[in-house]
This record gives structure tokens, C-alpha cells and sequence, in this order.
């Protein structure tokens, strides 16, 4: 870390001063020499120390975001401030508090769908701030021409961890100049930009720093005392699905690092110890792993299991694919405290789900560890992808029956967002369902569908079949009930019955019993929001109703 004490310099005075004069000259150019050497060292610990780099988000989320809070993190714990500015519809507040704060550099993390809104706060900082403006995450890693734009002045491709941390050094190093040799960045200086391949992918995860977490959760206490708390436990997934961005950026970084390698897990020991860190400071009643595929690795799964078991034991969450469990994996999970699994069934159309989606899995595997989950007492979340390019309503209803066989506790159901990047994207573009304007893009996937239907109608019907997917799968006996009124164009109505059925499934979803307050917080912070980003959304891409 880069020491917080000043160095306290002045010439001699008094006395002193006149033992300095009758020195030689000699010994008096040294010490001038000396004395101006510690006078810059003294100001380039003080210009280091106090770079500020503002993180700006555009509405508050449900959960701090993870990968921001590490970008920031590793930011401060090599000594430079940060501090995040959230937007929600506040632009001139924004300003004001960024004026305020005087950082040397704006980020961005920015996604596909969310990047309408951050062109609209990005301009308005631009114009009125001068600042250079940063974008890294989703969108920029498959759409990096956007450091054509006047109001970015460079992007961040891939992986922001060491990248961001050799940018932001090289600039302050530079006296506020932007460097145009930083692998992973795309700059623009003066008008002329600079494009830089990615570096290989971050092997040893257990040195990366603690996400800022306290960025998020001191400006919303809610996040605090939220009892779940996310981490990650592995990088990367081998997989091709095309619903996923992860074969391109497989292919990003074998192309231009020579990365063959695509997954890279931290220790057991350095996540339980970050958990149990965090528990000294926040409320931790359930641990959410992020990481796309958790159990992919036996010898490593088995291995968390035993130690978590023995030193953590605090009910947790993980995503994983049906296929990539066994009964010894599941006996050991269950034991640690395994209580609810994300697993995507994603289509229960076998065309859709191995032609189209490419996901190599049988119906079979998803029925067969299903039946594992059950007999270990293990809540299953299904996730499942309707309207994608092609799909027909019947092809959609054969994924609830899929689900209603399983019988997780909830069954969301999101509607395909066609994702720059995404091989399923092209395929739409390809066979004519989707224009490619991902300016479109909504902030949610929970929304109407981009595409165009063989049947008009069976858009809308799929549209609402989301809106009641878990509430079915629950209680198949109303789905001869429900189904004539799927015909419905109301998106309003739908919409709002949707979002009051998934609220409540997903309430149902957490292991640990909530207290009075935390549940009406929670109600709160859940309307709340998600009204907000229903609002950027109609507001800036005109979402139908």
C-alpha cells in the first residue's frame, strides 16, 4: 500500500540557515539537490494517494454488483480513492455530487440494454464535467467501437482487474494523460484511437482484492443488512450455449492472449475466509455463489464441501448445470449446507435446447438429478429461456410441462434478449427474426420479445405464459384455467401480475426465515427498482405497452 503519512520538508531557517550558508558549495548543491529530490517524491505521494476515480451506476440494484465492487476494490487497496455516484433518473444531482467529489477518471460498468440510459448519463457528464469517461463490462467487451463516441475516451475489453489497475497508474504516472499501450483498453487521444489486445485471463483468483463492498452498502443500508451475500468461486465456463456470451469471449481471449484455458476456481479456503470476514461486518444469512457452473469440477466440489462443512456451514446457493452432478457430489453438498440450486432446463423442446440453444443435455439427466435434489432435501430454481428464434407457443409449453415434472420452487422464466455477441443472436439475424438494432435492448430480459414470430400472436402468448410460468408450474392444474386468457394483449396487466408472481416465488426461494422489517424492505427496494428500470426503459427505447 502506498503510505498515508506526508514528508514534512523545508529549507533550514535560523540558525540553522546560517550553518547552511557557510557550508561549502559542495555540500550546499547536494543538499538543494537532496531537498528538491524529496519535494517531488513528497508531491508524487500526494498526487498518487489522491487520485479519485468515480464508479457512476445507473439505479440501484437488489445486490451489490460484484463485479464493480472488485474493480474498485482492487483500485483502493493500491492506494487510490474511490467512490460511486448512483444515477436514478438524478442527472443534475449526479453532476453536482460528481463536481463535488473532483475524480481524475468516470467508469462505467455497462451492459447490453442498460447502455441506452449510460449514453444518456455519459453525455451529460461530458458536457459538463471535464473528465475522461471510462467504459468496461458486457457491452463494450463485444462492442468496443463505441470508443468512437465523443463521450467515452476509453474502454475496457474483458477482464478489468489488472487492466484497470495498469490504466489508472499509467495515467496518474502521466499527470492525467490517457495511455494508448495498456492491453485490454481501447483509448482515444486526441481524436486518434488506439487499440490494445486483451492480456491472458487472471489464473491466481485468491490474490485479487475483496470487492468494495462498502461502496454499495454504505449509501444503501438495505444491501448491508440484507441477509444474502454474493461471491464468486470460479471464472469462466467451457460451455458453448448460444443463449451465453461465453464462447465469444472463450474465443476473444484464445485469439488474441492464446488462452486455451477457460476456467480458473479460487481456494475453498480463500472463499470461506472471505465469507467469514465479511460476517464480522454485515449480516450473512445465505451465501449466493454467482459462478456459471459450480460443481463442473469433482475433485474441487468435494473438496469445498468438506471444508465448508467444517468451517462455514452457512446455507449458500450455486448455479450449475443438471449434468454436472452426481450422488456423491449432491450427498456432499447437501451435507455443507447446499439448500438451493439455480439449474437451467432452459427449453423443454429438444430442438430448441440442443440444435438451437446447443446444450448438450438430455431430459433425462435434468429428470434423473432433479430426483437427487429432492431425496437431499435441495430446492431446485429452474431457469428457462422462452421466445427464441423460431420458438413456437406449443414449443413454450412443452418447457412448463418439462418443469412441472421437476417441480423446482420457482421457475423463472425469462424471454430471449437477442445480446450483441451471442451465437443465438446471429441466428436470429440470420433467419430474419431479428433486425440487429440493440438499441432496442431492454434493461431486463423479463420483457416483450425483440424478435418477430411465424406467429404474430404467439409472441404475446408467450409473453404472458412468463408473466405465470412459476405459478403453473406449481399448480399444473391451472393451466387449462389460464391458458385461454394467454391470448390477452394487456402487457400492463400481465406485467404487473408477473412481477407480484415472481416476487412472491422468489421469496419462497430464501432459505432463512426474514424478520418483519428485512421482508418489508425488501417489498420496498423491490418495486421500487424495478419500477425504475421499467421507467429507463420505456423512456429511452420506447418499449411497447
Amino acid at each position: 500500500m502506498v503510505p498515508s503519512a506526508r514528508l514534512e520538508l523545508a529549507l533550514p531557517m535560523g540558525k540553522d540557515f546560517k550553518s547552511f550558508v557557510s557550508t561549502n558549495f559542495t555540500t550546499r548543491a547536494f543538499i538543494c539537490y537532496y531537498h528538491t529530490f524529496l519535494i517531488k517524491l513528497s508531491n508524487d505521494f500526494k498526487r498518487f494517494e489522491n487520485m479519485k476515480i468515480a464508479f457512476v451506476q445507473d439505479v440501484n440494484t437488489f445486490s451489490v454488483p460484484i463485479g464493480t465492487a472488485i474493480i474498485a476494490g482492487v483500485l483502493r487497496n493500491k492506494g487510490h480513492n474511490v467512490d460511486l455516484f448512483v444515477d436514478e433518473n438524478k442527472i443534475d444531482k449526479t453532476i453536482y455530487d460528481i463536481k463535488k467529489y473532483n475524480p481524475e477518471i468516470v467508469g462505467m460498468s455497462v451492459t447490453s440494454g442498460s447502455h441506452v440510459k449510460y449514453i444518456e448519463i455519459a453525455k451529460e457528464i461530458k458536457k459538463r464535467v471535464n473528465v475522461p469517461i471510462l467504459w468496461g463490462g458486457p457491452h463494450v467487451t463485444f462492442f468496443p467501437k463505441m470508443i468512437e463516441e465523443d463521450y467515452i475516451d476509453a474502454v475496457c475489453v474483458g477482464e478489468g482487474d489488472e487492466a484497470i489497475l495498469e490504466f489508472a497508474n499509467s495515467f496518474d504516472k502521466a499527470n492525467g494523460k490517457i495511455p494508448t499501450d495498456v492491453k485490454n483498453f481501447w483509448t482515444k487521444v486526441d481524436g486518434k484511437i488506439y487499440r490494445n489486445p486483451v492480456r491472458p485471463r487472471i489464473k491466481k483468483l485468491d490474490e485479487i482484492a475483496y470487492p468494495a463492498r462498502d461502496l454499495f452498502t454504505n449509501k444503501f443500508p438495505i444491501l448491508k443488512n440484507h441477509g444474502i451475500k454474493h461471491f464468486n468461486a470460479h471464472r469462466g465456463c467451457p460451455h458453448k450455449c448460444t443463449y451465453c456470451f461465453n464462447h465469444q469471449y472463450n474465443k476473444l481471449y484464445k485469439e488474441q492472449a492464446g488462452d486455451k484455458k477457460v476456467l480458473f476456481s479460487r481456494s475453498p479456503e480463500s472463499i470461506i475466509e472471505e465469507i467469514l470476514w465479511l460476517k464480522k461486518t454485515e449480516i450473512v444469512k445465505m451465501v449466493n455463489f454467482v459462478d456459471d457452473v459450480f460443481t463442473i469440477d469433482k475433485k474441487w466440489t468435494l473438496r469445498f464441501a468438506e471444508i465448508y462443512e467444517k468451517d462455514c456451514r452457512i446455507p449458500f446457493t450455486i448455479n450449475a448445470r443438471f449434468d454436472h452432478f452426481d450422488e456423491e457430489i449432491v450427498a456432499a453438498l447437501a451435507k455443507a449446507n447446499l439448500s438451493l440450486v439455480y439449474a437451467g432446463v432452459e427449453s423443454g423442446n429438444e430442438y430448441m435446447r440442443n440444435v438451437i440453444m446447443e446444450r448438450e443435455q438430455s431430459l433425462e439427466d435434468i429428470y434423473k438429478t432433479a430426483g437427487l435434489f429432492k431425496k437431499y432435501g435441495i430446492k431446485v430454481l429452474t431457469e428457462n429461456v422462452l421466445g427464441g428464434p423460431g420458438e413456437t407457443f406449443d414449443m413454450a409449453m412443452e418447457t412448463l410441462i418439462v418443469n412441472t415434472k421437476i417441480k423446482p420452487i420457482v421457475a423463472n422464466a425469462s424471454i430471449f434478449a437477442p445480446y450483441p455477441g451471442m451465437k443465438m443472436t446471429q441466428i436470429a439475424i440470420n433467419k430474419g427474426y431479428f433486425d440487429g438494432d440493440f438499441d432496442k435492448l431492454d434493461t431486463t430480459y423479463y420483457s416483450s420479445s425483440l424478435l418477430k414470430f411465424d406467429n404474430p400472436k404467439d409472441e404475446n402468448k408467450i409473453y404472458n405464459l412468463r408473466c405465470f410460468f412459476s405459478l403453473l408450474t406449481q399448480h399444473p392444474w391451472l393451466i387449462p384455467v389460464i391458458k385461454p386468457f394467454l391470448s390477452i394483449n394487456n402487457k400492463k396487466l400481465f406485467w404487473f401480475i408477473g412481477t407480484l408472481l415472481d416476487g412472491y416465488y422468489i421469496k419462497k426461494g430464501i432459505v432463512y426465515k426474514q424478520s418483519f422489517r428485512e421482508f418489508v424492505g425488501n417489498i420496498i427496494h423491490y418495486f421500487k427498482n424495478y419500477r425504475s428500470t421499467r421507467k429507463l426503459s420505456k423512456e429511452s427505447y420506447g418499449v411497447s405497452n
